[in-house]
């Protein structure tokens, strides 16, 4: 029924009658589906039908529902760019609409380009989509608000995928061309080597060490166990092989690589490779929940799962985080409300966590149990 309704909305052919009881809410439709339809009606031609629509978008769908269906991946496309729209909503939404995979790319630029700095770091977190729709990239760029944070890696984002090479914009060149253009990308691996090497480990190396040697020594007791299963010889050839590799070959391994590759490239010195397998559609939760313990990832990386929200959802995840020391203090004083008590209690003896974090702990857990102590 609201299929019919929505295409005769369209098309302009819907009757008066059936207009005014979606007006007023009372169709036996979903709300994702009543909501799109309001949203048609926001331009109906009769005033008193576009009022009347208004008014029920306003009382009968709450923040909270509003919110559920901005980040639902089968809201309608008209719905998540009637969300996208001035005036801007609360934050929250905002948040849940930007990680919506299914957010139209045109709405999440027209966002890029007037949001605070906050939102401006959760549209980063999608680089598929940036590199898919590289106008998101201009307006982010074009933002007010960006800290230097932000403008350094928006310059790196630019430098790496868009003028280095022309990794991702389809250019056609002539033969003579091509032929010219690989030997100054051979000349220019051979230069850069010895860095492209460096960069697959994550932590810096000692003078003298062997970078792939570093690399195997990092993966051990880490948590995944497959990569243990491998053979030494396979393991060398997969860290020698992504160490040949250029950034943007990295970042195009991560995404679409095997569960080998992500382990080795989540180590990555470079933090758009590193923050590409946090991206990538083929992450495992039994692969974030480890990530999220790894003492040899960046800071960065854990910051960036304790920000995603589909990981944030996942008890473990956010468990790990907080007992994970190398996770950044702010990110972890973020995600204590959530974490169980008798897993808070442990948490504040738990020396290996910064002192600030602890005393966090010690004081949530006296909040908790004080009632029941009274009693």
């Amino acid at each position: 029924m609201s299929l019919t309704i929505l295409s005769k909305l369209r098309e302009g052919n819907a009757p008066m009658a059936v207009r005014q009881s979606a007006a007023r809410g009372v169709l036996p439709v979903g709300q994702e589906e009543l909501l799109a339809i309001l949203v048609y009606l926001q331009n109906d031609p009769e005033e008193e039908i576009r009022e009347t629509a208004r008014q029920t978008l306003a009382n009968e769908y709450s923040d909270n529902l509003l919110q559920s269906i901005a980040e639902s991946a089968s809201a309608p496309i008209e719905v998540l760019e009637y969300f996208g729209r001035p005036p801007l909503r609360s934050p929250e939404l905002l948040e849940a609409l930007i990680q919506n995979k299914a957010a139209p790319d045109s709405t999440i630029a027209s966002l890029a380009g007037q949001v605070d700095a906050k939102l401006m770091e959760v549209i980063l977190i999608n680089l598929m989509r940036l590199l898919r729709s590289p106008f998101i990239l201009e307006a982010l760029e074009g933002n007010i608000n960006q800290t230097p944070d932000i403008t350094r890696r928006l310059r790196e984002i630019r430098e790496e995928f868009f003028e280095k090479r022309n990794n991702f914009i389809p250019i056609h060149r002539t033969r003579a061309e091509e032929k010219a253009l690989a030997a100054q990308e051979q000349h220019a691996e051979t230069v850069d080597e010895e860095t492209t090497a460096m960069t697959v480990y994550s932590e810096e190396l000692r003078e003298g060490e062997d970078a792939t040697s570093a690399t195997l020594e990092s993966l051990k007791d880490d948590g995944f166990e497959t990569f243990e299963e491998m053979a030494e010889d396979e393991r060398l050839s997969t860290i020698q092989r992504i160490a040949r590799m250029t950034v943007s070959e990295r970042v195009q391994t991560a995404l679409k690589g095997n569960r080998e590759e992500r382990i080795i490239l989540i180590r990555d010195a470079n933090r758009i490779v590193a923050s590409a397998v946090l991206d990538s559609p083929k992450l495992t939760d039994s692969e974030v929940e480890a990530i999220a313990l790894m003492k040899n990832v960046s800071e960065e990386v854990l910051r960036l799962v304790g920000t995603k929200r589909e990981f944030a959802k996942n008890y473990t995840v956010i468990h790990n985080l907080v007992k994970n020391a190398r996770t950044p203090i702010a990110t972890t004083l973020g995600l204590i409300n959530r974490i169980l008590t008798n897993d808070l209690r442990a948490l504040s003896r738990n020396k290996n966590v910064p002192e600030v974090l602890r005393k966090t702990a010690q004081r949530q857990v006296q909040i908790r149990t004080a009632p029941q102590e009274a009693r």
